[in-house]
């Protein structure tokens, strides 16, 4: 896809969410510019306003924003993520692509607020293999995959869209044997990108005998790795689907 296009696409579908949030739509503003990884006042730089008038907005104690004003504030998130690379804009187009379409992805959710994945990590009834202390870091939501379907019914490279583009996301693969194909396919999606696009965390469900490279890729690209206890994909996806945090 061309490049300009899925950015078009990305500017749209965040400007349509603030749009339709009629109730509170400085929350929304709130969590899009905390997963660009952008303060209140680069925000405000760029803008030219005062960094008050980014936090009125995101507080509620500014009206909502005219449509003119979502404009910049998207343009504005998604310039400064260019100026540094683009990582978060690379995952996002990622997830938001229309041309992945399967029942191997048996859930998706986008959290109301950032929880930490630690949280995650505890409901799911999960042992921490690797990086134990990066699960301190804030995660927006999560994607499950059968890790079967998955590899039978996607291509290559959309398996490398799917695992490599979930930054700041859990994803979490079910009916999962050794662990190794999916985590060769996280390390494949890091090949000939200017900026590493890796999940926040990875879970596996259903793992029978772990291979030893599987923690060892994990290890070498910084990502905590997790194996959850819970027997069957149908206790994962009732877990996680309860899974509602108090913050």
């Amino acid at each position: 896809m061309d490049q300009s296009i899925s950015l078009q696409r990305l500017a749209e579908t965040m400007a349509g969410e603030i749009c339709l949030a009629e109730n509170d739509p400085g929350a929304i503003m709130k969590r899009w510019r905390e997963r660009f990884q952008i303060s209140q006042k680069d925000l405000a730089r760029y803008l030219k306003v005062s960094p008050s008038v980014i936090s009125d907005y995101e507080s509620g104690r500014r009206k909502s924003p005219r449509v003119e004003t979502i404009k910049r504030f998207v343009k504005g998130l998604i310039e400064l993520d260019a100026a540094t690379g683009g990582r978060v804009a690379i995952s996002l187009e990622k997830l938001i692509s229309p041309e992945i379409t399967s029942d191997a992805i048996l859930d998706s959710r986008e959290f109301e607020v950032p929880v930490t994945a630690t949280l995650l990590v505890e409901h799911l009834e999960c042992k921490t293999l690797t990086h134990r202390s990066l699960l301190s870091r804030d995660i927006y939501g999560y994607t499950v995959l059968d890790s079967v379907k998955a590899i039978v019914s996607l291509t290559p490279q959309q398996l490398l869209r799917l695992y490599g583009g979930t930054t700041q996301r859990a994803a979490v693969l079910t009916n999962v044997t050794s662990g190794r194909s999916p985590m060769v396919a996280i390390k494949a999606s890091q090949i000939g990108t200017s900026a590493a696009v890796k999940p926040a965390v990875v879970i596996l469900q259903g793992v029978k005998d772990l291979d030893p490279l599987a923690i060892k890729i994990a290890n070498n690209i910084h990502l905590p790795l997790c194996v959850s206890e819970l027997e069957s994909e149908e206790a994962l996806i009732r877990a996680i689907r309860a899974f509602e945090p108090q913050v």
